[in-house]
């Protein structure tokens, strides 16, 4: 399936809400036993052309169309001694192109983010490298038709030099282009403004120069006032912070909220967030990975959290790195993998953790876990056949930066929606916006997602929010965007997704 074959939904205009979510009919959730699953019921994997994946190294990896070919291309960056890869995926079939468009680079690399920061409808990189390198983050613009990458950080006063950590792409400000916040593990972090011509660091104006060691931060509407707010998982026993974006300014309201994990001891700390709606309320949960234990923090309204970690079973791993949601089975809840990182060979592995309802039940294939623990993980649909495959990463000398295709059965691939999100100029400029699946002609929620603002070790994609059905039946789509007027819903009914192929493009105001 090309671009042109998907269907292109224009709506530019929605209903300005500011304040609440519309009112959402939580599916019930089914019952489980609680009991590990047995090996017939495990998500199956196969490999996708290991030799090309088979460098030790990776830390980042992130995924976006960086050509408009309409399929999704692969970024790995890797330790020094190592060059970076960018992977063209030709209907599923991959080349390393990285020296051939310019971004190459064999410094130490620990962050990496794709986002149209120029608004010229090509994705762009920004690339993280650490203080030893004494290289400053890149940021390169994508000059289309397949043409090198072009480093412009300098010239756009981008300016980043430290143990650079999570980077992203988002528009803070609701001004319509797209912002770059970057986290530093050895000083304060950093939110540049996008003003056109160039970048100005705001953080110490607005509050965000927080100097506590911050190795991951993901962006999300926590009051829903109609502005994203960043959650900041801090190392070294920092505390975590959470920072409510008031317009001029943001405030940590993380120790109000019991989301900041204070008091831990200095060889704990805090790595990989994400969020996802695991219970299917209608609202983002927070999931917190890290050194000494996790957390899930389950959202009970606007800036009401209840930590839950031990009761759905998912505080497993002593040395948690990354974490990302997927829905694996396309059962309609969404599932998590929780990646480790080791420094040297211990017992340390990686968990995929299958939402049974009630609780999560570690389902790890053998494939996977004999590979020992990873660093960055992403889960995307490269095969664009309705299913989540996904991408590791792992830095350990043995390691492998494998790719992993989904062997769901067909029609069980093909109960899922894609919700690629656009402005109304078709471009990716809508990081953090919502999507909400409904059951055709009622409030039914079927699955809550988010357009992707960070995460999977220090990296950001740009691709469509998938979300499991755990049905082929027609739904509606709501997608809330965030503007100057509020939160602005933008809705789409009685889409059949297999009349469009499992991708629905929304583009909203």
């Amino acid at each position: 399936m090309n671009r042109q074959a998907w269907l292109a939904v224009w709506l530019t205009a929605g209903t300005a809400i500011t304040g609440a979510a519309p009112w959402i009919q939580a599916r019930a959730v089914q019952s489980a036993s609680g009991e590990p699953a047995p090996l017939s019921s495990r998500p199956q994997f196969e490999q996708v052309q290991p030799d090309l994946f088979a460098a030790s190294g990776g830390q980042p990896n992130c995924w976006a169309d960086l050509d408009g070919d309409g399929d999704l291309d692969l970024f790995v960056g890797f330790r020094q001694g190592e060059s970076n890869r960018l992977y063209r995926n030709d209907d599923g079939t991959f080349t390393n192109v990285a020296a051939e468009l310019g971004v190459a680079d064999i410094t130490d690399t620990r962050a990496s983010a794709w986002g149209d920061f120029d608004a010229d409808g090509d994705i762009d990189l920004f690339v993280g490298f650490t203080r030893k390198s004494d290289t400053p983050g890149k940021l390169y613009r994508n000059e289309g038709a397949g043409k090198p990458f072009v480093d412009v950080a300098k010239a756009m006063d981008l300016d980043v030099l430290g143990e650079t950590r999570q980077s992203s792409f988002i528009d803070v400000d609701n001004d319509s282009d797209l912002d770059l916040f970057v986290a530093l593990r050895d000083a304060p972090n950093m939110l540049f403004r996008n003003d056109g011509e160039r970048f100005t660091n705001v953080a110490g104006d607005m509050g965000l120069d927080d100097a506590r060691r911050t190795v991951g931060a993901v962006w999300f509407d926590l009051d829903e006032d109609g502005d994203l707010d960043v959650f900041v998982a801090n190392q070294n026993g920092d505390a975590n912070g959470l920072f409510r974006n008031d317009g001029a300014r943001f405030v940590d309201v993380a120790p109000k909220l019991g989301v900041d994990a204070a008091g831990r001891a200095a060889t704990s700390g805090s790595n990989g967030p994400s969020v996802a709606d695991y219970d299917n309320d209608g609202d983002l949960d927070l999931f917190v990975a890290g050194y000494g234990a996790n957390f899930l923090y389950r959202r009970d309204g606007p800036n009401t959290f209840t930590e839950v970690a031990a009761q759905m079973n998912v505080a497993g791993g002593d040395n948690a790195t990354p974490s990302r949601w997927g829905d694996v089975d396309n059962d309609g809840r969404v599932d998590l993998y929780v990646s480790s990182y080791i420094g040297k060979v211990l017992n340390e592995r990686d968990f995929l953790f299958r939402n049974d309802g009630t609780r999560f039940t570690d389902v790890i294939p053998d494939l996977i876990a004999k590979r020992g623990a990873t660093h960055g993980i992403q889960w995307i649909d490269f095969d664009k056949d309705g299913d989540l495959d996904f991408s590791l990463a792992n830095n350990n000398p043995n390691g492998t930066h494998s790719l992993y295709r989904n062997l769901l059965p067909a029609d069980q691939a093909r109960r899922s929606i894609q919700v690629w999100v656009q402005d109304d100029r078709g471009r990716a400029t809508k990081a953090g916006a919502e999507v909400r699946v409904f059951a055709a002609d009622t409030r039914k929620l079927l699955g809550t997602g988010i357009v992707d603002t960070g995460g999977g070790y220090c990296s950001q994609n740009v691709g469509p929010v998938h979300i499991g059905l755990g049905t082929d039946s027609a739904v509606d789509v709501e997608v809330t965007t965030l503007g100057k007027s509020g939160r602005i819903i933008t809705k789409v009914a009685g889409v059949s997704p297999a009349k469009v192929a499992g991708v629905l493009i929304v583009k909203a105001g």
